[in-house]
């Protein structure tokens, strides 16, 4: 895209210093050279094992994480300290919604206080605004429940409408769904897509699940082990996966147009990223790996149909 991103990572690396069991001092490289961007009015979808660096992504998208190197901007411009402004225009919703709200006070108080910590008015009719806005009506009823008294969905949707009670511009959700009951996923995906069309947020959407990525996103990053590895229109990226990891991606989510069902994932498991591979992380499961693939990560590649990857199987044909 030609616009300026409204939130964007650029070239991010973000290492932990920690300690092992044994307690020697270790580097967890969580986040290598990542460029992400967040449009208004479109939903991404950041998809990729457990383990590979999306939520990490996502807390230094939120400003959560300082960065080691590279810069978050936000309209364009490096993020320098994030502040209450930052915050109005940022928010984050958690994977987990029995967690992420104050089970000791009722729904209006967990709306009404992030309404008054950022100025805003914290009237009823504020309150009754927000619920309905994530359809949870009628609104006075839910308004007056303990988080205890709602279904997981129903949390969630307290959860995300407490994040839209600063009127932020970009919305990133953790996995917000991953922990609900199957039946009422579609409901949370419809509402993520439904703010994008009707609020106009810029939101990221974290998943493992690539099929929910494609019901709900316009754009696909596909990220393994620390590393970005492909992205684009999400329909491309579904139907034309260039680097293997995507396709084995593909090929192990159900899909009743396929004549068949491949049903194995990709072989072993991430990497530690202690002590990672070097060059494209994935080249031990990858089936196609070459020579080049063990010694470096390889260049970005663009194709006509608007997506990319970095993979050494595309180099040679430039």
């Amino acid at each position: 895209m030609s616009e300026v991103s409204l939130l964007a990572a650029q070239d991010v690396t973000k290492h932990f210093d920690t300690r092992d069991g044994f307690g020697r001092h270790v580097v967890v490289r969580a986040v290598e050279n990542v460029t992400l961007r967040l449009h208004s009015g479109r939903i991404a979808a950041l998809v990729g094992e457990s383990g590979s660096g999306k939520t990490t992504l996502a807390r230094l998208l939120a400003q959560f994480y300082p960065v080691t190197s590279g810069e978050i901007l936000l309209r364009g411009e490096p993020v320098k300290g994030a502040g209450k402004d930052f915050y109005s225009d940022v928010q984050l919703v958690f994977q987990d919604p029995f967690a992420s709200l104050n089970s000791l006070r009722r729904v209006d108080h967990n709306l009404r206080r992030a309404l008054k910590l950022h100025g805003h008015p914290a009237e009823e009719e504020h309150i009754r605004e927000l619920l309905e806005k994530v359809n949870l009506t009628p609104a006075a009823d839910f308004a007056r429940k303990l988080p205890h008294e709602l279904s997981g969905g129903q949390r969630q949707r307290v959860a995300i409408a407490r994040a839209l009670a600063v009127r932020p511009a970009v919305l990133l959700g953790d996995e917000p769904i991953s922990m609900l009951d199957v039946s009422i996923r579609l409901d949370v995906l419809n509402l993520l897509a439904q703010l994008r069309d009707e609020e106009g947020l810029a939101l990221l959407y974290i998943t493992h699940d690539i099929a929910s990525a494609r019901y709900v996103s316009d754009e696909i990053y596909v990220m393994y082990a620390g590393q970005m590895v492909e992205g684009g229109p999400a329909e491309s990226v579904i139907q034309d996966p260039k680097h293997p990891y995507t396709r084995l991606l593909v090929d192990s989510s159900p899909d009743p147009g396929r004549a068949t069902f491949a049903s194995t994932v990709p072989a072993g498991e991430p990497p530690s990223l202690v002590d990672p591979p070097p060059g494209c992380r994935f080249h031990p499961r990858c089936p196609v790996a070459k020579a080049e693939c063990t010694a470096e990560f390889p260049p970005r590649v663009d194709f006509p149909d608007g997506t990319w990857t970095n993979c050494w199987l595309y180099v040679e044909d430039e």
